[in-house]
């Protein structure tokens, strides 16, 4: 393996740890991204009606553009998948916004994956300034 492929996958790992370990949040959260490859996955949190994520500054070393899915935790089961929705603005100097709604009643370990970066599902990485999680708007 070269030493700049090593150096990535490394980087992708500690980004992928440093999310994963992080607590369970009940509801509006914000953090970043810093190296992630396709496939990381954020924190959990739990929501029932709605959740909103944000991504602003992002950078990639590929084209231009994320897929974002939502995803929920199932225990010792496949987890369930939603819609995908693709992030473009974040990298122009804009936010990104995806919103799913009807997550299901007691919904608990909801997150996030990145699927594609710039229309790959391997090689490029991501990092985002930013990124906010709202679960709000239509819980109130």
């Amino acid at each position: 393996m070269k030493l700049t492929s090593r150096a990535a996958v490394t980087a992708g790992t500690a980004a992928v740890i440093a999310l994963a370990l992080a607590p369970t949040a009940e509801a509006n959260w914000s953090s970043s991204i810093s190296a992630a490859s396709v496939s990381f996955e954020s924190r959990r949190w739990s929501d029932e009606l709605y959740s909103q994520v944000k991504f602003t500054g992002c950078t990639t070393d590929g084209p231009k553009s994320t897929d974002v899915q939502m995803w929920r935790d199932i225990s010792l089961q496949p987890d369930d998948s939603y819609d995908n929705k693709t992030f473009t603005a974040c990298f122009d100097g804009g936010t990104s916004n995806g919103e799913w709604t009807d997550l299901g009643s007691g919904m608990k370990n909801v997150y996030f994956k990145i699927m594609k970066i710039g229309g790959s599902t391997f090689g490029p990485q991501l990092s985002v300034n930013s990124v906010s999680v709202d679960t709000t708007k239509a819980d109130g």
